[in-house]
């Protein structure tokens, strides 16, 4: 019997009409249709390619195995990437890389704390020398994960070597975001997330900060990214060890950075979502039927490899976990509940501010995200999905506004965007479509001109948000050029406001125990042996001219500095030597000559 090949009009132009017309029963039927139809495909940069000279692709963008040749037969037959998809992809990461090292400033308070730290910890482990603070006490992640390995860096090419590595996390974990794009909605949509995710300033700004945020974002993605793909395989031992290596990743972020623990139930739930029902994302025509193994694999119940999903992740977060208690001990703990879990709000702010600021930080990307949910309802294409990935993108937002917290606000949000990436990489190339830019009948330019209008609103907007995120702290060169002159080193006390940055550009001629902040202390009075602390501890030291130098700029700590300023204009106890403009606007103190 001859299998008749319907007759397809070459002005049918939208795949799922074309294949809800069709009446394809098996895989000989799609085998005759595919050389015949002369309907489009899209491909990664949105041209148009004829359909039968396209490769064929799965239900999640990978190259269909075929079924016309003896290769077919013993396995999927590998069919060359598009180069449009690597293209986008790389002219993404040039971007991030340009707009990201055109930030340029002197150490953040944060930047300078954990390189410091770091620098303390090596020296511990190498020499024995106790470090000057219990960091894991009030670090908002594991001390001894992300501060040593930059410290590392920061000892070869200083703080800039510091940032590049913040950098290149940074440009894999836009790697990884189109990777999730692509197993979520296909490599158009995954190349355009990618960008999206690029071109917001929260991203653009801890792609150039040298702190644990970069590092930690990048575990998170990475292990949703590998998740995804074990819910993807239906083999149950690969699927295992893909799902083992994503858990170690997701408890590998929590390490590196506590507040990456909110997301990790979202990411789990997306991989669950995506290991009960493969799904073919929107404008992907159906491959053929798979290979008999793989058929009978796939007809498995999704139970099944949810439980695999789930037991690998377990094991591996608990390897992960186990790992980090046992080498570093308990003690960390406590900074992962004051720091995270029960944080106290620093200054207080309302919520209603709390949610402006973090959806403007969130714009435009979370704009076009919404889009892309929308259109997911109105097309009725996994809308749950769709919901899941906008409710994890606003996690940071409503955890902050619960708290009243403003402190990092914008990092966060940076956790958040890679979330509504995918989702705004949807959006995007929807309204792509909508607007006609797939159609060959527009002139190319009309088609790069529109995509190119959509890349500069986006980057305009981040350039911007980020170069303001990057001016938000005083120039600190001034200051430290006039304390090099002096402080010395192993000699001296030093209290000084926002220590943590002369502490780090002045260590190579003094001690960490020379500096005090202006945020605890506590001291013993040598005469009688009594303890004090809080503000009693500031004034009962300067009282008895414990500090050489004293730096106040009446700012974060303006309560206290305004407490002990009487006992600074005491002339026979201190002298002020200094008062450097603003923006940094610091009063300088020197212990008066007995």
């Amino acid at each position: 019997m001859t299998t008749r090949t319907p007759q397809i009009s070459s002005q049918t132009r939208d795949p799922d009409t074309l294949i809800r017309d069709l009446p394809i029963r098996d895989a000989a039927s799609w085998n005759a249709l595919s050389v015949d139809v002369l309907s489009l495909e899209r491909d990664a940069v949105g041209r148009e390619t004829p359909l039968h000279q396209a490769p064929l692709r799965d239900a999640l963008g990978r190259d269909a195995p075929s079924q016309t040749s003896p290769a077919g037969e013993r396995g999927r037959r590998r069919v060359r990437r598009p180069v449009g998809a690597r293209w986008g992809l790389a002219a993404a990461a040039v971007v991030q890389v340009i707009m990201s090292i055109g930030l340029s400033s002197t150490a953040f308070q944060d930047e300078a704390l954990y390189l410091d730290a770091g620098h303390q910890i090596i020296a511990s482990w190498l020499h024995g020398t106790p470090t000057a603070e219990d960091f894991g006490s009030y670090f908002s992640g594991s001390p001894y994960v992300y501060p040593p390995l930059g410290a590392l860096v920061d000892a070869v090419g200083g703080l800039a070597a510091a940032r590049l590595l913040s950098l290149a996390f940074g440009v894999m974990t836009t790697v990884l975001i189109a990777a999730v794009g692509r197993a979520l909605y296909g490599r158009t949509a995954g190349v355009a997330g990618a960008g999206a995710f690029v071109l917001s300033g929260p991203v653009l700004f801890i792609s150039h900060f040298a702190t644990y945020d970069a590092m930690a974002l990048m575990l998170l993605v990475g292990g949703l990214a590998t998740g995804l793909r074990a819910a993807d395989l239906m083999r149950s031992a690969r699927a295992g060890a893909c799902a083992v290596i994503a858990g170690c990743l997701l408890a590998g972020a929590v390490v590196t950075k506590y507040v990456a623990v909110l997301f990790v139930p979202s990411a789990v739930v997306l991989m669950l979502m995506v290991a009960r029902r493969p799904f073919r994302p929107p404008g992907i025509l159906p491959a053929p039927a798979p290979p008999p193994e793989d058929q009978a694999a796939r007809q498995g119940p999704s139970a099944r490899r949810q439980l695999v999903l789930v037991a690998g992740m377990i094991l591996g977060m608990a390897c992960v976990a186990g790992a980090w208690l046992g080498l570093s001990g308990t003690g960390q703990l406590h900074g992962l509940v004051t720091t995270t879990l029960s944080r106290r709000a620093v200054g207080p702010t309302s919520a209603m501010e709390v949610t402006g600021r973090g959806l403007a930080l969130a714009a435009p990307t979370l704009v076009v995200a919404v889009a892309g949910l929308l259109i997911a309802m109105r097309r009725q294409r996994r809308p749950g999905l769709a919901a899941a990935l906008l409710l994890s993108s606003l996690l940071p937002i409503v955890f902050q506004a619960r708290s009243g917290e403003l402190t990092s606000l914008h990092k966060h949000v940076a956790f958040g965007l890679a979330f509504a990436a995918p989702l705004a990489g949807a959006g995007v190339v929807a309204l792509l479509d909508r607007i006609g830019v797939y159609d060959p009948r527009h002139s190319l330019t009309t088609r790069i001109l529109a995509a190119s209008l959509v890349g500069v609103v986006l980057l305009a907007g981040g350039a911007r948000g980020a170069q303001d995120l990057f001016r938000v702290w005083a120039d600190s060169r001034p200051l430290t050029d006039l304390l090099r002159t002096q402080v010395r080193f192993g000699s001296g006390h030093y209290l000084v406001e926002e220590s943590e940055v002369p502490r780090y550009y002045l260590r190579d001629v003094t001690a960490p125990w020379q500096w005090n902040g202006t945020y605890f202390f506590y001291y013993r009075d040598p005469g009688n042996g009594t303890v004090y602390t809080g503000t009693a501890a500031y004034r009962r030291a300067l009282n008895d001219r414990y500090f050489d130098i004293v730096v106040l700029r009446f700012g974060p700590s303006a309560d206290l500095d305004w407490r002990i300023r009487d006992i600074l204009q005491d002339r026979v106890k201190y002298r002020q030597i200094a008062r450097l403009p603003e923006p940094g606007g610091w009063s300088v103190w020197r212990r008066a000559e007995s």
